[in-house]
């Protein structure tokens, strides 16, 4: 017994007519009849009455049918696993982090990575967004998060979240902060940045565009360090909303009641590199992770 006498079976039950079924499985009426003559023979049993009508299933053959539309559905997706099994992604993904792991969803990421594509191994980078984007183009990196646009027609961004910074300080310095414009707030000292940090950009824009150009004491390449450093009472600084206000809750820091700044947050990666089948399934899984989750 062979799929492809089951399979002219199959149709011409469907269809009841001997030729509209060749005419589905693209092969000559002869062929088709002798697939099921010669599946009948080795059944021992016939499968179908030949009437005027057309082709009408025999006793025997209703269940026969039924159990081959099973086997046929059964074999279509053995070779449809075994397609994709052959295009399954294998190798190494770089990904840049430019916040904590928990911050980034990074446990749903490598899960569902790991329990959907096992062969692929997963290395992660940590350092702040400007750096990433430097690593990502020079090929150290495959792709990563990061905050704030980029400049250049080799990157591109996939829009994750927007997020609203605030500037924060140490709580010795409450009463100054709180009572500030923006002036006052530049005379206050602050935590400095790297250059290609892109809070640096949002304090260019939002400061130095003005002629305000704060006093700085230290430097922090990340939030985290930011964050310790603006608890320690070395200055003022920026931090997401959100972690600004359960910090200010706490009694951590002092929020400046002013304005706020919008930042996003993206997945960068070279478009030279956006067909591959490895960046294709980390793309999809933190599109599915971040937009259900912000849904």
């Amino acid at each position: 017994m062979e799929i492809y006498q089951l399979r002219s079976f199959v149709t011409v039950a469907r269809e009841k007519h001997l030729t509209r079924a060749a005419e589905k499985l693209n092969v000559s009426q002869p062929a088709v009849s002798a697939h099921i003559k010669a599946l009948e023979e080795e059944l021992g049993l016939s499968l179908f009455h030949r009437t005027p009508t057309g082709m009408q299933l025999t006793a025997a053959g209703t269940p026969l049918y039924k159990k081959a539309k099973k086997i046929l559905q059964q074999t279509d997706e053995f070779v449809q696993l075994g397609e994709t099994l052959v295009n399954l992604p294998t190798g190494t993904v770089r990904i840049g982090l430019n916040r904590d792991a928990e911050f980034l969803r990074i446990r749903s990421l490598y899960q569902m990575l790991h329990n959907n594509y096992p062969d692929l191994e997963i290395l992660l980078h940590q350092s702040i967004s400007g750096t990433i984007l430097r690593l990502i183009r020079s090929d150290e990196l495959d792709c990563g998060f990061v905050l704030g646009r980029c400049d250049g027609e080799d990157i591109r961004l996939l829009d994750l979240v927007q997020f609203k910074l605030r500037v924060v300080g140490p709580v010795a310095l409450r009463e100054k902060i709180e009572g500030a414009d923006k002036p006052e707030l530049a005379n206050l000292p602050w935590i400095g940045l790297p250059t290609d940090c892109p809070y640096s950009r949002i304090m260019e824009r939002h400061f130095h565009a003005f002629g305000y150009y704060p006093q700085t004491e230290g430097i922090a390449d990340g939030q985290s360090a930011i964050t310790s450093m603006i608890e320690s009472g070395a200055g003022l600084n920026f931090m997401v909303e959100e972690e600004a206000l359960q910090a200010e809750k706490q009694g951590r820091v002092a929020i400046w009641p002013g304005e706020s700044f919008s930042i996003g947050l993206h997945f960068a990666y070279r478009v030279k590199d956006e067909h591959s089948i490895q960046l294709q399934v980390v793309r999809t899984a933190i599109t599915a992770i971040w937009y259900q989750t912000e849904a």
